[in-house]
């Protein structure tokens, strides 16, 4: 009686009260939710300063809106939250319609239902990153794309121009967008074979060269990254993208948790692989989910965000998967029913948990840089929170004081301050610090700060040697703990 119910509301409802339902619920969440989060990740904090401090890792696109909302909100960090918790929720919405294109409406509910209580998207839809903003615009570019490829397009010129577009700006806000010109490429060689309207669509393409302006003119660090991170030599480096790929297909499970999972597996199963549109669907999602693992692994960075862009597409498989077995089940609505509330349940909690345990990061440093803010201006301060040459990215933007890098052991002046965090070296070169320094100058301690998480998704851990790496899985459970102390030298 329970899944008979539910299957009148869907078929009573109209397709578009349905996803603005979706959409609203998403955005109250995530609205709701903003404020949890103690602080912001290395990455967010370069993204949201770009223009005023350069550093040749970000495209500008996610930059150029915070800065836009900035005098609404005096803040970026919450300009950067809201666009994350936006962007977050609106993905819903070609979720859902796409579903129902390829299959039906209780399909394109399942689908956006599925999404919505997902843990990573809803994780990193609260943090003032670039993530939720590039996979809207990825995943929207897809959807043009696919459409334009589909055998009953009515204007694929139409769907090249959008597709176009939204890939552009998808790779202004992170450069992985690129993926999506080769599938643009070919549709150019099928419009022209087919003797379609193609020049406007052809002349759409230059607006890649947007992307490769500035990268010329801003520079374009990632090649340095890459070869940082890669072994040292071809075979060592084959090997470490080949282990950090299989890490990525063997915990996709747990983080699509694996209700969502048996569900995706079950939409490919039963896919209804005689359709046309379906196969060219299912190809765009293999070749992009395929080649952004890839380009993933070889940056030697293991991080669930990363499969944030193949959200979406999965999703629409796991929607069809549970419609499917709604019909096939409908002499055991009490077993659908079940499958039902365990997905929805452990998806959200699992989200939630995600969020709330891992709400603390950086928080420590945070506090510390806001303590540093108030202290006299001529003070000198050193800190050992590095990020390559940038130096202390957070504790600088937090502060708004100049902060010097604290290399180890050194002599320091008279009267500076030294900022040291757990969270930069590990406990142990942190205990380690800590005690040269007594010894050295019988350093009298001004503040403490301490955070703790659970990472139940990869996150900073306490041993540098677990940290982006699949082995920080192993410990999702155990509580990691930081600490940031502030010392004057006397």
């Amino acid at each position: 009686m329970i899944e008979k119910r539910n299957v009148q509301f869907l078929e009573g409802a109209s397709p578009a009260k349905l996803a603005f339902y979706l959409c609203l619920f998403n955005l109250v969440l995530k609205l709701v939710l903003i404020p949890t989060n103690g602080a912001e990740y290395t990455d967010g904090i370069l993204q949201i300063t770009l223009f005023s401090s350069p550093n040749r890792l970000y495209p500008p696109l996610y930059t150029f809106l915070v800065t836009l909302l900035g005098p609404i909100f005096r803040n970026p960090e919450l300009a950067g939250r809201f666009i994350s918790a936006i962007c977050g929720s609106l993905i819903v919405l070609p979720v859902f319609f796409l579903a129902r294109s390829l299959f039906n409406k209780q399909a394109a509910f399942f689908a956006g239902l599925i999404y919505t209580v997902s843990p990573v998207p809803l994780r990193w839809s609260l943090h003032a990153m670039t993530d939720s903003l590039f996979a809207l615009l990825f995943f929207l570019a897809a959807f043009e794309i696919w459409r334009g490829f589909c055998p009953d397009s009515v204007n694929p010129g139409k769907r090249a121009i959008w597709g176009t577009v939204l890939a552009v700006l998808a790779t202004l806000t992170r450069y992985q967008g690129v993926l999506l010109f080769p599938p643009l490429v070919l549709m150019i060689i099928f419009l022209v074979r087919k003797r379609w309207r193609f020049l406007f669509p052809l002349l759409v393409q230059t607006l890649w060269l947007l992307p490769v302006f500035w990268m010329v003119f801003s520079g374009f660090r990632h090649p340095e990254q890459f070869a940082e991170r890669a072994g040292g030599d071809f075979l060592s480096s084959l090997a470490n993208i080949g282990n950090l790929f299989e890490s990525f297909l063997s915990y996709t499970p747990y983080f699509m948790i694996w209700p969502i999972f048996f569900l995706f597996l079950a939409g490919l199963f039963y896919l209804g692989w005689s359709d046309g549109r379906k196969r060219i669907f299912f190809g765009l999602f293999l070749y992009l989910a395929v080649f952004l693992l890839l380009l993933q692994s070889a940056f030697s960075s293991f991080q669930s965000r990363y499969l944030l862009p193949l959200g979406p597409f999965a999703a629409v498989f796991a929607g069809w998967g549970m419609e499917t077995l709604r019909k096939k089940w409908e002499a055991r609505p009490l077993l659908f029913t079940l499958l039902f509330a365990v997905t929805i349940v452990y998806g959200m909690g699992f989200g939630l948990a995600s969020v709330f345990l891992q709400r603390e990061v950086f928080r420590d440093i945070k506090e510390a840089s806001l303590y540093l803010k108030n202290l006299p201006g001529e003070t000198v301060i050193y800190s050992n929170e590095a990020y390559k040459d940038l130096g202390a990215v957070k504790m600088r933007y937090w502060s708004g004081r100049a902060i010097l890098p604290y290399e180890g052991e050194r002599d320091l002046p008279p009267g500076s301050v030294l900022c040291l965090s757990s969270a930069y070296g590990g406990a142990r070169a942190f205990t380690g610090h800590r005690a040269w320094l007594r010894r050295k100058y019988g350093v009298k301690l001004l503040a403490s700060f301490e955070c703790g998480i659970v990472p139940l998704l990869p996150d900073v851990m306490e041993e540098p040697v677990s940290h982006q790496n699949p082995l920080a899985l192993t410990f999702r459970y155990t509580p990691q703990h930081f600490r940031t102390e502030i010392y004057r030298i006397p």
